[in-house]
């Protein structure tokens, strides 16, 4: 066979069309979820993510892909996940998107979020970089590919209940002749911020080292402090400690940590293995 005619002729190659995408103005049009007042102020977050094992504990290179897999929560409610496992850091990127999405709210974007990779990475604490770029877009791509159900009523005894299903990113954008990121936050997500929701303190926050700080920072903001166990802890947090000794050594590191920035009181676990925390109340702060 011989050589095409792009092959014998370069300028006929160099005229061949790339593709384009259409332009972030061209998406098609979509709602943004109706968040609770304050969202622009405060970072918000629905109590179901602060409350059970769905932003757990993650090894780096160990994230697995889970199937309908069933996450443990305080909650009454059943809740299932389908995607890469979600860790602290996923957390902090889908607290800043809904935050991001409720302060441009007011602007005619058709539901589009703006943002720079730069400032988003700032927002987060974190440094810029293309290490830093790399890591927000897989987040990103992990908040766009995961599905979480929750199902609502006695399945069990009466066959008969409601599911609610979906992602908590819809989808992202790049345009990258103007170098603008957008993406759009699921506009259904008023179905979990209506089980309850939690302001952050997101400052102390910040301030936080490691996913097991955040994830109890996370859940001692949102619940009802009553004494936990230290295996309760570890299984709801998705800790992948082998030996429930490791776990407590770390729980007990977090735990100062959270003393220290002033988020808690005071801590300890008694002969039990019990967690007792006292959380600080507004006139201490």
């Amino acid at each position: 066979m011989g050589p095409s005619p792009e092959d014998r002729d370069p300028e006929k190659r160099q005229k061949k069309k790339i593709p384009e995408l259409p332009k972030a103005d061209a998406l098609q049009p979509y709602d943004l979820p109706i968040l609770p007042k304050g969202a622009h102020q405060q970072y918000l977050a629905p109590n179901m993510c602060l409350q059970s094992a769905l932003f757990g504990m993650v090894r780096r290179g160990r994230r697995r892909y889970l199937e309908k897999k069933r996450i443990i929560s305080f909650s009454g409610v059943r809740v299932y996940f389908t995607g890469g496992e979600l860790d602290q850091g996923d957390l902090d990127v889908f607290l800043h998107a809904v935050h991001l999405a409720a302060r441009q709210s007011g602007e005619d974007r058709e539901g589009l979020v703006k943002f720079s990779v730069r400032g988003y990475l700032k927002a987060l604490g974190k440094k810029p970089g293309k290490s830093g770029q790399e890591w927000l877009l897989n987040s990103i791509r992990r908040l766009s590919a995961c599905l979480i159900e929750v199902h609502f009523g006695d399945w069990k005894s009466t066959g008969y209940g409601s599911i609610y299903g979906g992602s908590l990113i819809y989808d992202f954008y790049y345009e990258s002749c103007k170098r603008e990121y957008y993406l759009r936050v699921n506009s259904s997500l008023e179905s979990l911020f209506s089980m309850g929701w939690t302001p952050l303190q997101w400052r102390q926050r910040l301030q936080l080292k490691t996913g097991l700080s955040k994830w109890l920072h996370g859940l001692y903001s949102s619940a009802e402090i009553y004494p936990m166990k230290v295996e309760t802890l570890q299984l709801l947090s998705r800790s992948r400690c082998g030996r429930l000794s490791d776990f407590r050594r770390k729980l007990k590191r977090s735990l100062d940590e959270l003393q220290a920035i002033g988020a808690i009181k005071f801590w300890r676990i008694d002969r039990h293995d019990k967690v007792f925390v006292t959380r600080r109340k507004k006139t201490d702060e």
